[in-house]
C-alpha cells in the first residue's frame, strides 16, 4: 500500500487506481495543459485513514508549496463517457493543512451520500472505488465552465463559455447567473455575448484563450468536453475536463 497510497498528478492514469476525474487531469498534465499541481490519494488505501497515510498526505501537501488546497472526489466511474456524476460527490475548496484529513474523509463518504445513491439508482450503476484529488488552490479572478458543443442547441459548430467573478463554485451550484459567450468553432468568431452586469467579465483576448484551450481539449480527448477553468493573474488554468454526456 505504501507505494501506491499517494501518487502525483500526471504519473499514473489507471482509472481503477485514481478515478475518472484524476485520470483526466493526469492526462492533461502529461499533455502540458496548465493544471494546478497536485496528488491523488488512490483507491489502494480502501478508505482507511491510518497515521502513516495522514503523515504522507501532509508531506505531499507541503511539497505543493501552497497554503490552501482544493480537495475533490474521483470515483472510478466518475467523468465517464456515459455518466459524469457531475455534482454528485463532494468538493472542498480553500482547505488549509489542518483540514485536509477531514476533507479527504468527507470525499470518501460522499460516494454513499443520499444524492449519490439516488443518481446511482437512476443510472443503474455504482460509483466504484473513490480516490481523492488534492490540488494547490488557485484563487481565480474569473472562472467558469465551457462546453465544446452547445449543450442546449446541440450545435457541434458552436462552443459556449460561461464566466463569473471569482471562483466557479457559485456557477456550478446554480447560485449565480453567468456571462455567456457563444463562439463559432470554425472561425473563432464571437456570435453571441450576454453580459449579466452590462459589461463583459472577460476581454476578447481571454474569450479567445479559453475557446482555443477548449478546442484543444476536445481534439485531445476525441469527444465533446465540459471544462471547468479559471483565470488567475491573467493565466488560464484547467481545473476539470469531462465528457458531455447529454448530447443526442
Amino acid at each position: 500500500m505504501a507505494g501506491l497510497a499517494i501518487v502525483p498528478l500526471g504519473q499514473v492514469e489507471s482509472v481503477q487506481l485514481i478515478g475518472g476525474k484524476a485520470r483526466a487531469l493526469s492526462q492533461l498534465v502529461e499533455a502540458r495543459f496548465s493544471v494546478p499541481p497536485g496528488f491523488v490519494i488512490t483507491t489502494e488505501v480502501c478508505d482507511v485513514m491510518t497515521p502513516a497515510l495522514q503523515q504522507a498526505i501532509f508531506d505531499s501537501f507541503d511539497l505543493l508549496n501552497t497554503q490552501k488546497a482544493a480537495v475533490r472526489s474521483s470515483a472510478a466511474s466518475e467523468d465517464g463517457a456515459k455518466d459524469a456524476w457531475a455534482g454528485q460527490m463532494d468538493t472542498f475548496l480553500n482547505v488549509k493543512r489542518a483540514g485536509l484529513i477531514a476533507a479527504v474523509k468527507n470525499c470518501w463518504s460522499s460516494a454513499s451520500s443520499a444524492r449519490a445513491k439516488a443518481y446511482a439508482k437512476q443510472k443503474g450503476l455504482a460509483a466504484g472505488p473513490v480516490a481523492v484529488v488534492v490540488q494547490a488552490m488557485v484563487d481565480g479572478d474569473f472562472s467558469g465552465v465551457a462546453f465544446s458543443v452547445h449543450p442546449v442547441r446541440q450545435n457541434r459548430n458552436q462552443m459556449v463559455i460561461e464566466a463569473v467573478p471569482g471562483l466557479a463554485e457559485p456557477l456550478v451550484s446554480g447560485a449565480v447567473t453567468p456571462d455567456t459567450y457563444v463562439i463559432d468553432k470554425r472561425s473563432g468568431r464571437l456570435l453571441e455575448d450576454h453580459a449579466m452586469g452590462g459589461k463583459n467579465l472577460l476581454t476578447n483576448r481571454q474569450i479567445t484563450v479559453v475557446a482555443k484551450a477548449v478546442g484543444r481539449l476536445e481534439q485531445f480527448f476525441g469527444f465533446p468536453v465540459d471544462v471547468e477553468w479559471t483565470f488567475s493573474d491573467d493565466e488560464l488554468f484547467i481545473l476539470q475536463s469531462r465528457p458531455i454526456t447529454t448530447l443526442g
